[in-house]
Parts: structure tokens; sequence; C-alpha cells
């Protein structure tokens, strides 16, 4: 997850939303805490493993809301998110700090696990619409299809190996452990990445940045962005190339009237 972090900001530092940063942050710090957490078990190390992994999906849940050029909801709906996820995070905390008794074990699974999720599927629901649209490049649409598979491939076996996990030391025919929970981590990096990019992309190609997805390796992509320019300075960019696409189509004309009247004075 670090280094998926990492790599989405450096390849999207400059000309990007500041949002895809934040997101990419926090998926950074979602892999050195879980780094900490399971080498220490500790819950306050857990929480900077659950947290990140919260505020991730809700700024890619504003991002996937919010992608046109005008807010359609204003100010309210990010001070909404946050204080949203402040709201489970305190609760978080407060069950962790009795995190000896299993009631509040299980709340604090629960209301990490249910907000979670709900956001998950706000998210995914808007990157189906943004893959669906009959506009949209076909390295989009592999970015949703891929990233479905990925991420929800290791949702699954993560809760393969959550609810069997006594199993998985006794498999038949000696087969070693599948670490499933280690796979978890792995899809859910590249899996996110995956989906930050197609937003990332979507975002982009809604404020006419010309921007294009690019893979490295076939697989790793990243958006590059072909006008850096500002607003205006595109109109008039763009109004130079239609003014000087006239210009050839009338010289063109000129020339063909020219030359009928020369066919028709022999």
């Amino acid at each position: 997850m670090v280094c998926a972090g990492l790599f989405g900001v450096f390849m999207h530092a400059r000309g990007f939303d500041s949002r895809f940063l934040i997101c990419f942050s926090t998926i950074i710090i979602v892999g050195i805490g879980s780094i900490l957490f399971h080498g220490t078990l500790l819950f306050s190390l857990q929480l900077l493993d659950e947290v990140p992994m919260l505020f991730c999906v809700l700024v890619l849940c504003y991002s996937v809301i919010e992608n046109k050029k005008e807010k359609r909801f204003g100010i309210w709906f990010p001070i909404t998110l946050i204080l949203w996820g402040i709201i489970i995070t305190l609760t978080m905390i407060i069950s962790g700090i009795y995190h000896q008794d299993k009631i509040m074990q299980s709340l604090e699974f629960y209301v990490f696990q249910g907000s979670f999720f709900i956001i998950c599927i706000i998210v995914y629901f808007h990157t189906v619409i943004i893959g669906i649209n009959t506009n949209i490049e076909n390295s989009s649409q592999t970015l949703l299809i891929l990233g479905s598979i990925v991420f929800l491939t290791g949702y699954v076996g993560w809760h393969v190996d959550f609810h069997f996990c006594s199993n998985m030391n006794s498999l038949p025919y000696n087969m070693p452990n599948p670490q499933l929970h280690a796979w978890w981590h792995l899809t859910a990096s590249y899996g996110s990445y995956l989906m930050c990019v197609l937003v990332i992309h979507d975002r982009s190609k809604m404020l006419q940045r010309d921007p294009q997805i690019l893979w490295i390796a076939h697989l790793l992509p990243y958006v590059k962005l072909y006008s850096s320019l500002s607003h205006s300075q595109l109109s008039n960019s763009r109004l130079k190339h239609y003014s000087e696409k006239v210009r050839l189509l009338e010289r063109d004309e000129e020339e063909e009237e020219d030359f009928g009247n020369e066919d028709f004075d022999k």
C-alpha cells in the first residue's frame, strides 16, 4: 500500500486536484499503519490502519459525486463527510478503550466495517456509472473491470480467512496456508489505486484537461494531462486552432475555384 500511494502521489503531483493527493496519502498511511499493527497487534495502531481507510473512501466518495466543474451540493457535502468520518473515528476510539469487553470489540468492528462497506458501495456505484458511459475510453472500462475483480477477490479472500482462520493451517494434502489476509492487503492496495486512477481520469475529463490513461508494464496505470493550460488559455488555444482550420479550408476552396476557372478557360 505504501508503494501504491507513493507512486500515485509521484505521478499525479502536478496538474491534479489536491483531493487526490489526500487520497493517495491516506493509502500511504494505511500501509504504514497496517505494518505497525500486524507487527504489534496494538489497538492504537489498528486505528492507524483502519481510520485512514475510512477517510480514503470518503475522499473518493466526494470525488465521484462532486466530479463536475460546478459544485452541486456546496460546502455542506464535504463538511458532512468529514463529520461522518470524525464520528465513526470517535466511536472506534471510545469502544477501543474498553476493547477487553467483547461487546465493545464487536461494536468497534461492525461500526467500522458497516461504514466502510456503505461508502464503498456508494463509490463503486458511481464508478460503474463512469465505466458504462458510452463516451468513456476503453482504458477506463479496463480500470473498472480490473479494479473490481482485484478488489472483490481480495475482499472475499479476507472473509474466508476471517471466518475459517482455524482451518487454514490444516488444509488437506498438506497444502500450505494461502495467507489470504496478506493477499487482501495486496489486492486492496492495487484495487484502490486502480479506482483512484479511474476517478482522476473522470474528473480531469470533466475539467477538459485532455487526460489520457497510460500504463507502465501493462500493470501500473496513471493519468497524463495533455493540456496543462488554464481554462481561458485553453479556450484561446482552441479558438486559434479552429481559426487556422477555417483559414486552411477557405484557401483550399479558393484553389479549387481557381483550378475550375482554368479548366473553363481551356
